[in-house]
């Protein structure tokens, strides 16, 4: 069986299932908190202005900005557009070249005899708006991933800030993109989801997700398809490891799942089951859906074996924290 951390918070409390006061690094999930043009919680921004609004950014390049996609088409075609709209080279890019996720586009790139390339990488979009955040601010674009320059620490203060923990007393790693990650609470990732929707930068940030679900993952990914069925009523966003934030809109709560075993096949299966006990999907899976619902699996002849459903649970809280 495997177990999963839960967490559903509002702006001043949550409750939690199976110790939500748990260590995690986040990895990837909280790009909408963090996407560089957002204000603070009190209406700050960045040197007075955002980045997408001196950009004048459409909702494609936000949304990419928000992703974890596959390397389709469209995507990378995105992330060039929003590099060529703030006049940034796309040799500036620093995450690594990453084989597309998508397996069309993968066989479609090495049949062209061509190599991945870093805007290949899934996070490329989120390194592709702190490099255009870069060029308004007059930052530099070296270096634009240590910690110690101008663009990082703007993106960990806004996070601080929004998620309410302490990140230089946090312990930290470097992620597969290059960027620094850290380890903090759930508790802290659901309630900042929760915090982040007083925000009209982070609004848009979900209006943007909600009007291009493709951008965001893609094809067959399951936040494209919980985007495209139910955009307009919440947000959400998959991380690495096996951790997954959603926010309920337009006021939270916010709702953070950690899966122990660290694998995020069964992330959907378990989402599903939280955002049924929450009225937020119906107990008869909506046909965009039903296939996340229940992961079967199968051997290499192809034959089903067994499969991944989530059982009843007591959504009751354990113990509130405020």
């Amino acid at each position: 069986m495997r177990e999963a951390l839960i967490e559903i918070a509002r702006q001043e409390s949550n409750q939690g299932w199976m110790d939500p006061g748990v260590g995690i690094g986040p990895r990837h999930g909280p790009e909408p908190v963090a996407m560089p043009n957002r204000s603070g919680r009190r209406g700050r921004r960045w040197r007075g202005v955002g980045a997408a609004d001196r950009l004048e950014a459409e909702d494609a390049e936000i949304a990419i900005a928000c992703a974890s996609h596959q390397g389709e088409d469209e995507h990378i075609a995105t992330v060039r557009r929003l590099l060529a709209t703030a006049h940034v080279p796309e040799e500036a890019l620093r995450c690594g070249p990453q084989l597309p996720s998508d397996e069309a586009a993968a066989r479609r790139l090495l049949a062209s005899g061509a190599l991945p390339l870093p805007i290949h990488n899934n996070c490329s979009g989120k390194h592709a708006a702190m490099l255009a955040t870069c060029a308004v601010m007059g930052w530099p674009l070296d270096g634009y991933m240590d910690p110690a320059h101008p663009c990082q620490q703007a993106v960990s203060g806004a996070v601080q800030e929004m998620l309410g923990v302490d990140l230089d007393a946090a312990p930290r790693g470097i992620d597969g993109c290059g960027l620094t990650t850290y380890g903090i609470p759930l508790a802290a990732i659901a309630r900042g989801f929760a915090a982040a929707t007083a925000d009209p930068a982070f609004r848009r940030a979900q209006d943007a997700m909600a009007a291009c679900p493709f951008l965001v993952a893609g094809t067959g990914r399951f936040d494209t398809a919980l985007l495209e069925a139910a955009g307009a009523r919440l947000t959400a966003k998959i991380g690495g490891a096996a951790v997954w934030a959603a926010v309920v809109r337009p006021d939270g709560p916010g709702i953070a799942i950690k899966l122990e075993a660290g694998g995020g096949e069964a992330i959907p299966v378990v989402a599903i089951a939280v955002l049924q006990q929450l009225d937020l999907v119906d107990a008869d899976v909506p046909e965009r859906l039903r296939s996340f619902a229940r992961l079967v699996l199968r051997n290499w002849a192809g034959r089903e074996v067994g499969d991944i459903r989530a059982e009843p649970i007591d959504m009751s809280p354990t113990a509130p924290q405020s």
